[in-house]
């Protein structure tokens, strides 16, 4: 097995079974201290976290990549511990790390915009315990990762039983989603939509300009808002500032519009604004070339 084969391996077992599983044990204050004391180590994701910072370095400057990486490791780790952590009946303690200004009812029935951004996933949770019934589309484990990348493998896996747990028929596999959401929006109950993914080769695009250069976003989506002259409501949940390692949810508006285009540039300066903020924070650095043109 070769030195960088290995290392990636390393990292998952910590990343996907031994902190995470350490996490359900110990109280979550504690366990927000091992995770600080992880991403400190340099060889501790140091392929991904590199791909990321070269991604966002092509695009933005970055004074101090020590500060990016481990901010980056952070995010990504804290992500996987809220999971586990969710998973053995410790909701609680995930929340109550949440800090939101604004009562999750803004989000009633309407639709919600995000972006690969910060330790999300407890946002199905916030909103399934308000009875909101959300709705999200997700995408089934490869199988193929299984061979590559078999701790990887098994977060995959968890998450998105975890989807399809919470949400039920609400869970949306991706490849014809967009028909499927398109209907879901007339009901009652809030749909999720994350619209910062690189379009795939060959659907329609729009384009807007984020970060001051032109990135491409895939249509099908924006089209249907407008169609459906649907209220929506951005949201973010970020890693606040410093040590804590506790996050905040964001929720931005109402909005309405009939213009996919209108729509489109008000979201993309919503991207802009925390990709400039924070760019630690974005989770697809490496695939940020096929999202800017």
């Amino acid at each position: 097995m070769s030195a960088s084969r290995l290392s990636q391996q390393l990292s998952d077992v910590f990343t996907y079974l031994l902190v995470p599983v350490l996490s359900v044990m110990v109280p979550a204050s504690f366990s927000r201290g091992i995770l600080r004391r992880v991403c400190r180590w340099q060889w501790y994701m140091a392929a991904a976290a590199d791909a990321a910072f070269q991604g966002a370095r092509a695009y933005m400057e970055i004074e101090d990549e020590a500060a990016f990486k481990r901010r980056w490791k952070q995010v990504e780790l804290l992500d996987v511990r809220d999971l586990y952590m969710i998973l053995c009946g410790r909701s609680k303690a995930v929340l109550a790390e949440v800090q939101c200004d604004t009562t999750v009812e803004l989000v009633r029935d309407r639709v919600i915009i995000g972006m690969h951004w910060g330790p999300s996933i407890s946002i199905l949770k916030l909103l399934q315990l308000a009875s909101l019934n959300p709705a999200i589309p997700y995408r089934p484990t490869e199988k193929q990762i299984l061979r590559i990348r078999p701790f990887y493998y098994l977060f995959s896996t968890l998450a998105a039983r975890y989807m399809v747990k919470t949400m039920g028929e609400r869970a949306v596999p991706v490849g014809g989603a967009g028909k499927v959401l398109r209907s879901m929006i007339d009901q009652t109950g809030s749909v999720i939509v994350v619209m910062d993914a690189p379009p795939m080769e060959g659907r329609p695009t729009l384009n807007s300009m984020v970060l001051g250069r032109t990135a491409n976003f895939n249509a099908g989506f924006p089209t249907i808002l407008a169609d459906k002259k649907k209220e929506y409501v951005f949201y973010a949940i970020s890693l606040q500032a410093g040590d804590s390692m506790t996050k905040k949810l964001e929720l931005k508006g109402p909005f309405s519009s009939d213009e996919a285009q209108a729509f489109l540039q008000n979201y993309a300066d919503f991207l802009d604004q925390h990709l400039s903020a924070d760019p630690a924070q974005w989770r697809i650095w490496h695939v940020a070339q096929q999202f800017f043109n």
